[in-house]
């Protein structure tokens, strides 16, 4: 499904808990694990004993993570711990390495880096246009019987709406499209559905236009997987090279910091 994985941790519970869950779900992937030591941080004095410290926190870190990668049957695990701005270097590794997957998890740092995870976590779901599977909650690690969809049917929505039936296809889960848009969904709809008629995906469309971002929350928690988009239509998104907040809409920031299955991100 994946044959690149990349797992952005910090040694969290929450962090430990997704890298079971992904191992779970992909377990013939490669998998490549990166801790960033801060050093963008100016109000942090980066004397060598600072330094120190940090790489010691980075490697155990990484250590931590591969331990639990080998625990779950992964034996081969690429391990990087760079100096910098930590979303600047995940993108990098992602370009350099031509990762198909990543990984985070939100509102999980501790010690001395703890403000630093929400803005490393939103920048880099931000930039990347790779899939981004993010853990805003310890769940347990399972194989999805259920995926939920939210989609509006955009040119954006429907390459997160394919990816879902392949994810669908792969688990033996069933498949929840959930319209959210104003506009009714026409022929992408149609094409989607047969699509996931001809994987032998068991399929189904619920229409709720105008969905608020709330009642979306509250229905993805009768389901094990969220697959959706980043991209949408409109001129804010078209503007997201310029002011990064663009990027992301109150929905997917609402799924990524409150979501209680994990949610699978699929950038443009």
């Amino acid at each position: 499904m994946f044959d690149k994985i990349l797992i952005a941790t910090d040694n969290s519970p929450l962090m430990n808990n997704a890298i079971r869950f992904t191992a779970k779900l992909f377990p013939y992937a490669d998998y490549y694990l990166i801790n960033v030591i801060n050093t963008s941080d100016g109000s942090v004095p980066q004397t060598d004993l600072m330094q120190s410290k940090m790489s010691e926190i980075s490697k155990n870190a990484l250590h931590s993570s591969e331990e639990i990668l080998n625990e779950m049957g992964i034996d081969e695990v690429e391990k990087s711990n760079p100096a910098g701005t930590p979303s600047k270097e995940i993108i990098d590794y992602i370009d350099e390495h031509q990762i198909d997957l990543l990984v985070m998890a939100t509102h999980s740092k501790s010690g001395s880096q703890k403000v630093h995870i929400g803005e490393t976590a939103l920048h880099s779901l931000q930039v990347t246009n790779i899939p981004s599977l993010v853990f805003a909650c310890k769940c347990a690690p399972k194989m999805p019987e259920k995926i939920f969809n939210p989609t509006t049917f955009s040119s954006y929505s429907v390459q997160a709406s394919i990816l879902a039936i392949e994810l669908a296809e792969y688990f033996g889960a069933s498949l929840t499209t959930y319209h959210i848009g104003d506009k009714d969904p026409g022929a992408a709809s149609r094409r989607i559905e047969k699509r996931a008629e001809k994987e032998g995906v068991e399929y189904n469309l619920e229409m709720h236009k105008g969905a608020s971002d709330s009642q979306i929350l509250k229905r993805s928690k009768e389901f094990d997987l969220i697959v959706g988009s980043r991209g949408r239509s409109g001129l804010l998104y078209k503007l997201r090279h310029l002011f990064r907040k663009f990027a992301l809409s109150s929905l997917e920031k609402e799924l990524i910091e409150e979501s209680e299955v994990p949610f699978l991100m699929v950038g443009d």
